[in-house]
């Protein structure tokens, strides 16, 4: 009895530490506990800083029409960040606002992208 109860935690304890090392190799992920499934399609941010507030542009300058129905990111720094699902489809060198915000961050690298 005492052999079958060793052997059962043994086997589970092994199975999770093989899961968890097969977890943590995947080093693609978007904010917390988001996985990324594709590839990330950067696209060009514009940004524009009114007085206190913000306007977060973006313009698809990849070679494709983005169909309507894809979520794309944005990023202002890492804790102003957000998403937007596109209504309509985004064409060639077109620009769509993404968000508005109450505080320009002078000297942050903003990027926008979707996954693909």
């Amino acid at each position: 009895m005492k052999n079958r109860f060793f052997l059962t935690i043994s086997a589970i304890m092994v199975t999770g530490a093989l899961l968890l090392s097969a977890i943590a190799q995947n080093n693609n992920t978007v904010g917390r506990g988001q996985l990324v499934v594709g590839t990330k399609v950067y696209l060009q941010p514009d940004v524009n800083p009114n007085g206190d507030f913000f306007t977060f542009n973006v313009k698809n300058n990849t070679s494709q029409i983005i169909p309507a129905g894809t979520k794309i990111y944005w990023e202002m720094a890492p804790t102003v960040k957000g998403s937007k699902i596109l209504s309509a489809p985004l064409k060639v060198d077109q620009t769509t606002f993404l968000a508005t915000g109450d505080r320009p961050l002078y000297g942050s690298t903003p990027k926008a992208y979707y996954l693909k």
